[in-house]
């Protein structure tokens, strides 16, 4: 993690994070029931300018104990508050993906969202992991939503093809991120590689300026849609969306049973017409040695009416987070809270 990103992760993520500890503590003070669980749920996303950060903070809110007011007198309040009694959670921001798997692996958070492709490769030591001792710790606890690859073009710069990129300066996001893992399987399909390009290892938020200024040609941005760098690079009218082609695509899915070919929908974007692009799913994953009861009382949380009713205003990937949906995907173990917590619902967990 780069110097920037640990200070907007503790600025932004760790400063609400504290915010809600005091309104904890101060609850608590006042005789509200705090279980013996109780604690800080440190959820990992990815950067500021993606979907993952938005999502885990609307996770995190509907699980950390609140007093009631406007969003939780839905039915689902007890004594008076909502959310999981004595339980702060907190979205860290982070490189993605890759770097979510590693971090729970070393018990540096407790839950995070990772690409249903990178958790099992993970877990497994496969493809880019492969040599590496496994990420045997994490364990599966709910499929979120679908991501799209956004491949986001310069106009002036007349690309047309992800084939037209040889000599281009291309932002293929960090190390860390789940979108660099793609970008270089997707540049191979076109028979490209990192070494044709003037590859740069950035955030898409460092990527727009740099886009808008003719300084790049190009960024990629794995993520659920809309997300804001592309909105803010669509807006202006300096970027669009370039399409990946059925052929490339289907080369990548034959290669990786994770990944399906899917479009982007008209006018999700300024002026955009449907995009036919790669989709991958977001799950939500947490360390093994995560208390039961704590991830049933969180699965609980989520898809309370409360908790639903907050996914879905906070942003249009949040209405996709569907129980019906919840077990899509899995390829790891499941935690043993969460099998709990769909047992109860009705579910038949293999």
């Amino acid at each position: 993690m780069t110097p920037r990103q640990v200070s907007v992760g503790l600025a932004g993520a760790f400063g609400a994070g504290l915010l809600l500890l005091a309104a904890s503590q101060a609850a608590s003070a006042q005789g509200a029931p705090v279980s013996q669980n109780g604690g800080l749920l440190r959820i990992g996303t990815g950067g500021q300018s993606g979907t993952y950060f938005p999502i885990g903070n609307l996770i995190a809110r509907t699980v950390s104990e609140t007093q009631i007011g406007a969003d939780c007198a839905m039915g689902d309040a007890r004594n008076g508050r909502c959310g999981v009694p004595g339980l702060v959670a907190v979205a860290q921001t982070s490189n993605g993906s890759v770097a979510n798997a590693a971090a729970l692996q070393n018990g540096e958070i407790e839950m995070a969202l990772v690409q249903a492709d990178i958790a099992d490769w993970a877990f497994n030591a496969r493809e880019i992991f492969a040599g590496k001792p496994p990420q045997d710790r994490l364990r599966f606890v709910a499929h979120l939503y679908s991501e799209a690859m956004h491949v986001v073009v310069r106009r002036a710069a007349k690309i047309s093809s992800i084939g037209d990129l040889r000599g281009r300066a291309v932002a293929m996001d960090e190390p860390g991120s789940g979108t660099l893992v793609h970008v270089r399987n997707l540049l191979g399909a076109y028979k490209l590689s990192e070494s044709d390009l003037r590859p740069v290892y950035i955030k898409p938020d460092m990527a727009l300026p740099r886009l808008q200024a003719g300084q790049l040609d190009l960024f990629f941005i794995v993520a659920g849609w809309p997300t804001r760098a592309v909105s803010d690079a669509m807006a202006g009218g300096v970027a669009s969306l370039l399409a990946i082609d059925a052929d490339a695509a289907n080369r990548l899915i034959r290669q990786n049973p994770f990944l399906s070919y899917g479009s982007i929908p008209a006018d999700t974007y300024a002026d955009q017409p449907e995009v036919p692009t790669l989709m991958v799913g977001a799950q939500l994953i947490a360390r093994a040695d995560l208390p039961g009861d704590r991830v049933q009382a969180v699965l609980e949380a989520m898809w309370s009416r409360r908790g639903t009713a907050l996914l879905a205003a906070g942003h249009p990937r949040g209405a996709d987070i569907r129980f019906d949906d919840a077990l899509t995907g899995r390829s790891i173990p499941l935690h043993p809270g969460a099998e709990r917590f769909y047992r109860a619902r009705g579910r038949t967990v293999h």
